[in-house]
């Protein structure tokens, strides 16, 4: 027989402010939520800003040092053909540079970069072997891509001797890999790619 006299309730303990005594599913259900919301927001922190950049420069950078024969002399490419199998791979219509002294493809192939389809374009300018990833940016139902930091923004930086520089344009990402001077890498995309 329960005693339902307040004056005579024994003290209880509470757990959860309460919660847990007098409804344990809501307790169980509160619990499910905010395991879901921490999920959920572990997820887009993954998926966008810093970690994104940074496992798409190590990823290109991995590209960049497998590619072989860069070292190679220059066989140059026609730029219609490489701008037509970019566009094959990839999916993104890219413009290559036509009047740049100095600028010569010598390759186009398919690369899988973080489970994406890419096309990894490789040229030499000035005698320096290049790499330039190119792939289309993922959806998220159907809505406008993702984008990892403002469009026509342009990352740059360092890792393991190799400059990277990174931007997202019209719905693609684009990530240029070299052996030379980060500035110099930074100056030549925004002189043919943007």
């Amino acid at each position: 027989m329960t005693n339902r006299n307040p004056a005579r309730r024994m003290p209880e303990k509470s757990s959860l402010m309460g919660v847990m005594e007098f409804s344990p599913r809501l307790g169980v259900v509160v619990v499910f939520l905010s395991l879901t919301v921490a999920v959920v927001g572990w997820r887009i922190f993954q998926d966008a800003g810093a970690p994104r950049v940074n496992a798409l420069a190590d990823a290109a950078i991995d590209v960049y040092a497998a590619s072989p024969g860069r070292d190679a002399g220059p066989a140059a490419m026609d730029l219609a053909d490489a701008e037509r199998k970019i566009r094959e791979l990839s999916g993104v219509s890219l413009e290559l540079p036509r009047d740049a002294f100095g600028f010569a493809v010598t390759g186009v192939e398919r690369e899988t970069v973080r489970n994406r389809a890419a096309a990894a374009l490789r040229f030499r300018y000035d005698g320096d072997p290049y790499l330039l990833i190119v792939f289309r940016q993922d959806r998220f139902l159907g809505g406008k891509a993702r984008a990892a930091f403002p469009e026509e923004s342009l990352l740059s930086g360092e890792r393991d001797d190799k400059s990277f520089v990174l931007w997202e344009r019209e719905e693609a990402t684009f990530i240029m890999v070299s052996d030379v001077d980060v500035t110099r890498a930074f100056n030549l995309v925004r002189l043919f790619f943007t």
